[in-house]
């Protein structure tokens, strides 16, 4: 199975359910820009229940700055505050310790790469992590209708299925996280989360 998706930090969950346990992932690599979306924020939940966390980005073109030229912006202190927020979220759960160290080296870059290659690197660690046979690749060229299975710009439907969460006693499950939620809570056993093909309507848009 082949399918197309925007870059993403730390992808939506409800992603790898739908190339889940293999397949081809192709980024789109030749559109342009756009602010406000899963390109370059994420979300995990914390004691306070979702949170977001977005990666401040350089565009020398503003809005027709195609992605491949969008650079991660060091001057501000993101690093840091993504990287205490994760562990405020997740310090207690199963898989920190397990995973902490080859996530904290996402963490700790002192010098400015592109969005897309960083975002790249996070999804081929996730997909090594998940013990998936999910390729990664990059769109040749823009065309506006891709193929079957096209979520530039909706997220796949995906049924959310409940999974262990460390603040689940004060928020209930509470879906749509990204796949760090899903690999800090339930590890190796994320295939669980990840077998059920989707279901249901599609998202209008991607988040």
């Amino acid at each position: 199975m082949k399918a197309i998706f925007t870059t993403a930090y730390w992808p939506p969950v409800a992603c790898f359910a739908a190339l889940f346990p293999g397949g081809e992932w192709v980024v789109e690599q030749h559109e342009h820009y756009q602010k406000q979306t899963i390109r370059n924020r994420c979300s995990i939940c914390g004691p306070n229940g979702t949170q977001w966390l977005i990666i401040p980005v350089i565009r020398n073109h503003g809005f027709k700055t195609p992605i491949r030229e969008v650079m991660l912006d060091l001057s501000a202190n993101w690093q840091r505050v993504h990287w205490l927020a994760i562990e405020s979220a997740y310090r207690s759960s199963p898989y920190y310790e397990y995973y902490r160290e080859e996530i904290r080296v996402f963490y700790t870059h002192r010098k400015s790469m592109p969005l897309l290659e960083y975002n790249t690197a996070i999804l081929k660690w996730c997909a090594e992590a998940l013990e998936t046979s999910i390729s990664v690749s990059y769109t040749e060229l823009y065309n506006k209708s891709y193929c079957e299975n096209d979520f530039r710009h909706h997220l796949p439907a995906y049924k959310a299925i409940p999974y262990y969460q460390v603040f689940a006693r004060k928020h209930g499950f509470v879906p749509e996280q990204s796949i760090l939620d899903l690999l800090m809570n339930e590890g190796p056993e994320a295939w669980k989360a990840l077998e059920a093909k989707a279901k249901g309507e599609q998202e209008p848009q991607l988040r």
